[in-house]
């Protein structure tokens, strides 16, 4: 009866790693997923000029800009004031996070799937927005005194 039970035991242990020999062959034979670069003709053109910006309710200005993150492309520049509300997006064909290091906001940015920031601006000053893993400055918004 012993024998019989080692038997067993040995036959279902070579099925056990046929089995696992199998599937390790099929995992390895078996397509990878590709991811697709969006076309050319999609490409979102780098920001030139901030666009006359709508009055919003209280007097403070909304502004929506798009700038660019694609590589070689020149830093945009935004200007605003105190008290305005600014809409920016950050399009291109990197997978980074974009950061506002200064405000603390940071979004993910991906071909097809941009970065978008909506923000009340409180202080002067300039306001860095740049890839966190390139290291490199897409675009700086300048944030001048509200009119009296």
């Amino acid at each position: 009866m012993a024998s019989i039970g080692r038997v067993l035991g040995r036959r279902l242990l070579v099925l056990f790693a046929v089995l696992l020999g199998l599937t390790a062959l099929a995992t390895s034979l078996a397509p990878r997923p590709t991811v697709r670069q969006p076309a050319q003709a999609e490409r979102t053109p780098a920001a030139t000029a901030t666009p006359a910006p709508e009055l919003a309710d209280g007097g403070s200005r909304r502004i929506e800009q798009t700038i660019s993150a694609d590589p070689g492309r020149a830093p945009a520049r935004i200007r605003a004031r105190v008290g305005d509300v600014l809409m920016l997006t950050v399009s291109g064909d990197v997978l980074d996070g974009v950061e506002i290091a200064s405000l603390g906001k940071l979004e993910p940015i991906e071909p097809g799937s941009p970065a978008r920031f909506e923000m009340l601006l409180e202080r002067r000053g300039e306001l860095r927005v740049s890839l966190v893993d390139a290291k490199d400055v897409v675009g700086v918004v300048v944030v001048s005194r509200a009119p009296a």
